[in-house]
């Protein structure tokens, strides 16, 4: 992750009235509502850096809103300690319990050719599932950026803030009392690496792709390969394709399904892989 800015401090809806709080709880595929048990799943957005005007505000708690709406989940409370910059120098000492999964939004300045980036940070023991996350978002590019591509970029980098191709390597999954998870996401075969998980390979088998021996990744291996996917939310050209959302198909549910995730089926879009060379737009 690209080094970011040191942050002036987080902005919680719940203890100032500055900034906000999302807890966007996921129960049936509702949004909203009181805690039923098992506790739905929830997010905490804190901001951090430039200030968001209100309009980016809105469009971060709708592309929040649509990732939550994924996973159904229960979040398992944690003590956590953390010094400032332990996870990432953007980030501030963390000494509390959380009860939700947290993210925090950095406004900072990235390279030129970034919108933003993301990852997690410390992992749940047993589960190995994010408790906090970053995502940084490139201020000199921000206001360029319209409505829909911000959602969509958003929505994107909220994947991979819950460990969708940021968690899929054994040295990534380590949790916050040290144990290793050592499950096989991943497979390279000459130059290609390929993810072979099974529930995203049986939902890429589904739509009709040939997985042999798994699904083609780009070469960060943190995206599915553009010219499998074209324009699939976590395709690594998806930032080609603008002036709307892309689809969150099956194949990355199944993907959250694959880090341990309990999902919603249901709140996937429609998606066909491409037949041929994919689209120009």
């Amino acid at each position: 992750m690209p080094p970011a800015h040191p942050a002036r401090g987080p902005h919680g809806f719940r203890l100032a009235v500055r900034g906000w709080l999302l807890a966007l709880a996921v129960l049936g595929g509702g949004v909203g509502g009181a805690a039923a048990a098992p506790a739905p799943f929830t997010i905490e957005v804190r901001t951090l850096g430039r200030a968001l005007t209100p309009a980016q505000r809105a469009t971060v708690e709708r592309a929040v809103a649509r990732v939550a709406a994924l996973i159904t989940s229960p979040f398992e409370p944690v003590r956590v300690d953390a010094d400032a910059g332990a996870c990432d120098r953007a980030l501030p000492a963390l000494h509390e319990t959380v009860r939700h999964l947290v993210i925090y939004v950095n406004v900072t300045k990235l390279d030129d050719d970034v919108y933003a980036d993301a990852a997690p940070c410390d992992l749940h023991d047993r589960t190995f599932l994010p408790i906090y996350a970053l995502i940084n978002l490139n201020s000199a590019g921000l206001a360029d950026l319209s409505r829909v591509d911000l959602l969509d970029t958003m929505i994107h980098e909220t994947l991979h803030a819950l460990g969708v191709g940021t968690l899929w390597t054994a040295d990534t999954r380590v949790s916050i009392g040290g144990e290793q998870d050592d499950t096989v996401f991943l497979r390279t075969v000459g130059r290609t690496t390929y993810y072979t998980a099974p529930r995203a390979l049986a939902a890429y088998r589904a739509l009709g792709g040939r997985a042999r021996p798994g699904i083609p990744l780009d070469p960060d291996a943190g995206h599915w390969a553009g010219n499998s996917v074209c324009s699939e939310i976590l395709s690594g050209t998806a930032g080609e394709y603008t002036g709307r959302v892309n689809p969150l198909s099956p194949l990355t549910l199944a993907a959250l399904q694959d880090l341990g995730y309990h999902v919603n089926t249901a709140a996937a879009s429609p998606f066909r892989l491409p037949q041929g060379a994919c689209p120009v737009e």
